[in-house]
C-alpha cells in the first residue's frame, strides 16, 4: 500500500514537473507557433495566391509560339540599361509570364514579368517586398535577418520539446480514456477547453514533428550542423561535390568551391543539397556564351518543365546554373556551365545525392506541399489550422484557470528529482537541438540561482 503511495506521488510529482516545463515553453512558443503555422500555411499556396495577387502582371494569354528568352532578354536589357540579371524563371503554366529578376543601375532589386507570347514587358515589382518573399522571410527569420533566424530555429526545437511534454500531459492515466482520443464534448468550462486543446494536439502531433524536422535543415545554425555530418562520411554529404560545411558566406574552401550567399537567393532557387554544397568556380575567362546557349543546354537534359530557373554569374568567376527544381524531389537537377566556354562543370541529379540529401529534399518538398500535390498541400494545412486552434484553446485555458492578475504557473514539486529515464530524454533532446539545449541549462541555471537567492533572503 505504501509502495503504491509512494509510486502515485512520484508519478503526479512529475506529472507537475512536465507540466511546469510545457507552461513555460508554451509561453515562449505560442507566438512564434502561430506565426510560423499562419505563414506556412499560406506559402502552401504560394502560386495560387500570387497567381491572384499579382494577376495585372502574372496573367497572360497562351501562346503556341512564345518568344525565346534571348530574345526577352534584349527587350529587358533595353529597358533597364546598366541592369544586371540575377536570374530567369520560366513560367509555371502557358498563361504565366516568364519572371527575370535583375539588380537596376540604381541598385534596386526588381521582378520584371514579360509576356513570353509577345516578349512584352508587363511591369515591375520590387523583389525584396514581393508578397511571398515578406511571407517565406517572416516564416523562416521573423524579417530579422539571422537574428531572427535564429528565434525561428529556438522556437521550432522548443515546439517539439512542448510536443514531447503535451503528449505525457496527454497520455491517459490509471485507466481514464474521457478526453483521450476524443474531446468530451458534453464537459463545459476549462475541462472542455483542455480536451479541445490536448485531443487534437494529440492527433496532430505526428505532422507537427514532421514539419519541425523537415524545416530545420534550412535554418542556420542546426542546418548547418547537419550539413557539417557530410564531412564525416560521403553517405551523409549532401552531394558528392560536398567538400566542407559553410562555416562564414566568405570564405572559399580547399576544392574551390564558394558557400553560397543565402541573402542572393530566392526561395526554390536551389534545393538544400546543392546550397549546401557550394558553387564551383569558372575558368575566370570572358563570358561567350548566353541565355540561349544555357537553354540548349537544358533542352538537351528534358529540363523544360515548370521548375526551372537561370542564374546568372554574379562575379568574375561565377557559372551559368540551370536549376531544376520541380513538384517532386526525384527529379531535381543543377547543372553549372562554364560562361567562357559553355562547359559543363556539374551535372547533379538524385542518383547522386547521398542518403542525407536524399532524405533532406524528401522532406523540404513535402514540407512545402509539392512532393504529393494537391492532397499534400490539403493535410499540412488542415495541420497548421490545427496548430493555430491548438496554441488558440490552450491560451484560453490557462486564461480561464489563472486568478486575476497572476501568472498561474503550475507549482512546483518540492524535493522532486526526476528519475534517469527523464534526465535521459531532456539530454537526449538538448543533443538533437543544441540551441534548446543551451536555454535549457540557462533556464535550469537561473532556477537554481533563483532558489538561493531566496533561502539567502529568508
Amino acid at each position: 500500500m505504501d509502495a503504491h503511495a509512494d509510486a502515485t506521488r512520484r508519478g503526479t510529482a512529475l506529472y507537475r514537473w512536465l507540466w511546469r516545463w510545457h507552461f513555460f515553453a508554451g509561453l515562449f512558443v505560442a507566438p512564434f507557433l502561430v506565426l510560423l503555422a499562419l505563414t506556412g500555411g499560406l506559402y502552401l499556396f504560394a502560386d495560387e495566391i500570387e497567381g491572384w495577387w499579382y494577376r495585372d502582371l502574372a496573367r497572360v494569354e497562351a501562346s503556341a509560339k512564345p518568344v525565346a528568352p534571348e530574345a526577352q532578354e534584349r527587350a529587358l536589357l533595353a529597358a533597364y540599361p546598366g541592369a544586371r540579371i540575377a536570374r530567369y524563371t520560366a513560367p509555371r503554366e502557358p498563361t504565366r509570364a516568364a519572371e527575370w529578376q535583375l539588380r537596376s543601375a540604381d541598385g534596386a532589386a526588381r521582378t520584371v514579368f514579360v509576356d513570353p507570347g509577345t516578349g512584352a514587358l508587363r511591369g515591375a515589382l520590387d523583389s525584396e517586398w514581393r508578397l511571398m518573399t515578406v511571407i517565406s522571410g517572416l516564416h523562416g527569420e521573423l524579417l530579422l535577418g539571422r537574428f531572427g533566424d535564429t528565434l525561428v530555429e529556438l522556437a521550432a526545437c522548443w515546439t517539439f520539446i512542448l510536443l514531447v511534454t503535451g503528449l505525457f500531459l496527454w497520455w491517459p492515466r490509471h485507466g481514464a480514456a474521457g478526453g483521450v482520443f476524443l474531446p468530451r464534448v458534453r464537459a463545459r468550462g476549462r475541462l472542455l477547453l483542455r480536451d479541445l486543446h490536448a485531443v487534437p494536439a494529440a492527433w496532430n502531433a505526428l505532422f507537427v514533428a514532421f514539419l519541425v524536422l523537415s524545416g530545420l535543415p534550412w535554418s542556420g545554425f542546426w542546418g548547418d550542423q547537419l550539413a557539417r555530418l557530410g564531412t564525416v562520411s560521403p553517405a551523409l554529404a549532401p552531394t558528392p561535390n560536398f567538400g566542407a560545411a559553410p562555416i562564414t558566406p566568405t570564405l572559399v574552401d580547399v576544392a574551390a568551391r564558394v558557400p553560397v550567399h543565402e541573402h542572393d537567393l530566392a526561395p526554390g532557387d536551389l534545393p538544400w543539397a546543392i546550397r549546401k554544397a557550394g558553387v564551383p568556380e569558372a575558368n575566370g575567362g570572358a563570358a561567350r556564351i548566353d541565355i540561349a546557349d544555357v537553354m540548349t543546354a537544358a533542352r538537351a537534359r528534358g529540363l523544360e518543365a515548370p521548375g526551372l530557373r537561370v542564374l546568372y554569374p554574379q562575379r568574375a568567376q561565377g557559372v551559368f546554373t540551370i536549376s531544376f527544381v520541380p513538384e517532386t524531389a526525384q527529379r531535381q537537377r543543377t547543372v553549372h556551365l562554364d560562361p567562357s566556354s559553355g562547359a559543363v562543370i556539374e551535372d547533379i541529379g538524385w542518383r547522386e545525392y547521398s542518403a542525407l540529401g536524399k532524405a533532406v529534399e524528401l522532406g523540404v518538398e513535402t514540407h512545402l506541399g509539392e512532393q504529393f500535390g494537391l492532397a499534400n498541400r490539403l493535410v499540412l494545412a488542415a495541420s497548421c489550422v490545427v496548430i493555430i486552434a491548438t496554441v488558440v484553446l490552450g491560451f484560453l485555458t490557462w486564461w480561464r484557470r489563472r486568478p486575476t492578475g497572476e501568472l498561474a504557473a503550475p507549482p512546483r514539486s518540492p524535493g522532486f528529482a526526476p528519475s534517469a529515464l527523464v534526465v535521459g530524454v531532456a539530454i537526449a533532446l538538448g543533443v538533437l537541438f543544441p540551441l534548446a539545449g543551451a536555454s535549457m541549462l540557462a533556464v535550469l541555471a537561473f532556477d537554481v540561482l533563483s532558489r538561493w537567492v531566496r533561502r539567502a533572503s529568508a
